[in-house]
């Protein structure tokens, strides 16, 4: 099961992103049930400009959850679940929140990096790539880099369902 988390963030930054958005939410970490039956979260982080691969933890309990509507299979959960991890201490992208925040577009040698693989995320960015690997796109016509916390949240392809880290 992959599930992404969503928070409404603290403090003057996260207020600014759930207005500039007009979400509710300022962040978005994927939740992964491995196979032994144990949680994984795979969260970019721009306050320690890292990619975490981490167990959960007790704040993790209180976001909105939203799972895919037609859940992926367990080799494609398998390939999700794996790139996530392959992200662990990979930095922030902060040229890229910027770039989205202003509304740029990407040159052409950004793009094509965006092709040949990620050294940098954005939480939404990273969320929209795990949903790409599991083969659900979170919508049709967007590549990661394009994806806000908004698009992640109002998303067709998902359903918002009741956390399941809240029982853990």
């Amino acid at each position: 099961m992959i599930v992404s988390l969503f928070d409404r963030g603290t403090g003057p930054g996260a207020a600014s992103l759930r207005w500039w958005q007009r979400c509710p939410f300022a962040h978005v970490k994927t939740a992964f049930l491995l196979p032994d039956g144990s949680w994984k979260i795979l969260e970019a982080l721009g306050e320690i400009n890292r990619v975490v691969w981490r167990d959960p933890m007790p704040a993790d309990s209180h976001a909105r959850a939203l799972a895919f509507i037609d859940p992926p299979d367990s080799e494609a959960e398998a390939r999700a679940a794996e790139f996530g991890a392959a992200q662990h201490g990979k930095g922030y992208d902060y040229a890229g929140i910027g770039a989205f925040l202003a509304r740029r577009d990407r040159t052409a040698a950004e793009l094509q990096l965006e092709r040949e693989g990620r050294e940098v995320w954005f939480c939404s960015e990273a969320d929209f790539a795990v949903a790409l690997k599991a083969g659900r796109p979170l919508h049709a016509r967007m590549q990661p880099f394009e994806c806000s916390v908004r698009d992640a949240w109002i998303s067709p392809v998902r359903v918002e369902i009741p956390n399941p880290l809240a029982r853990l």
